[in-house]
């Protein structure tokens, strides 16, 4: 396929799959998705604020049993019971995933992709600028979870117009645009890291944060980099949120980045909170 032709393609695919997951409102919050929204949220009268660095949180979900397979690869979540579709959940604010790729997996997660599509030339514009601005830190191969933090930076700044009317675009359109939601900052964060031969990966779930006027739950997207044996959150969507504290509770690792992208956001869709209740 030429490639005046496969750009076209893309854009047509975005559009379809916004009207896909328009058409997937089983929540009442999934009818804007993938421009994630809030979730009903609940505090119990008798939890203070400002919460602690753990709190056990009920959740209302669609799929219990995908739900939980997800977050026991998350060390810092650890679900506390279950009844039926409810879960109660005691989570961290330093959760992480400390499950261990196999080589393939990191191999994988290194790929020029449809939807991770490094190789363009628009994102290769953007990252021969990061590499100017972060010379140091990419000499210094002993520096990973610095050059993470870079790329954190460097994106939270280079999207210039954070917006909700795109539906989920391609690293070389957020390259072009310089503008996007959640989702578009983790995959030009991703399409970076890749193109700096670091594992990355894009992770769609809920955040919880809390502010100076209370606690609010939105479905969101970041990124996880592959640094010094671990994989590391980078969320240069919330680079310079001001909050006191944040939860992340993933839904789905979006491990198809082909055509049928979109049949994996469905189901991250499907997979997260109807409801949040914050008990303790």
């Amino acid at each position: 396929m030429k490639r005046v032709d496969l750009k076209m393609f893309k854009t047509l695919l975005v559009i379809s799959v916004m009207s896909c997951c328009l058409a997937c409102g089983r929540f009442s919050y999934a009818q804007s998705a993938p421009n994630f929204a809030l979730i009903p949220l609940k505090v119990d009268k008798e939890r203070q604020l400002p919460l602690d660095h753990r709190v056990v949180m009920d959740i209302k979900v669609y799929d219990a049993d995908t739900a939980i397979a997800v977050l026991n690869n998350w060390d810092g979540i650890e679900t506390v019971d279950r009844k039926g579709n409810l879960l109660s959940l005691s989570i961290s604010v330093s959760s992480t995933d400390v499950s261990k790729p196999t080589p393939e997996a990191l191999t994988k997660f290194k790929a020029n992709t449809f939807v991770i599509d490094f190789e363009e030339e628009a994102v290769q514009r953007v990252l021969a600028d990061f590499s100017t601005e972060y010379s140091s830190e990419q000499s210094d191969a002993n520096q990973l979870t610095t050059i993470g933090k870079s790329i954190e930076k460097f994106v939270a700044g280079y999207i210039s117009e954070p917006t909700y009317i795109h539906s989920f675009s391609f690293a070389s359109r957020v390259a072009t645009s310089r503008s996007g939601d959640c989702t578009e900052y983790s995959v030009l964060t991703a399409a970076l890291a890749r193109a700096l031969k670091i594992p990355a990966r894009v992770i769609i779930g809920t955040i919880i944060v809390e502010g100076e006027d209370g606690v609010e739950a939105y479905g969101h997207a970041w990124s996880e980099l592959w640094l010094d044996g671990q994989w590391s959150r980078i969320d240069a969507a919330m680079y310079s949120a001001e909050a006191l504290k944040k939860f992340y509770l993933p839904a789905h690792i979006l491990d198809n980045e082909g055509l049928g992208y979109a049949l994996g956001l469905s189901k991250a869709i499907f997979n997260m909170p109807e409801q949040i209740t914050i008990r303790s």
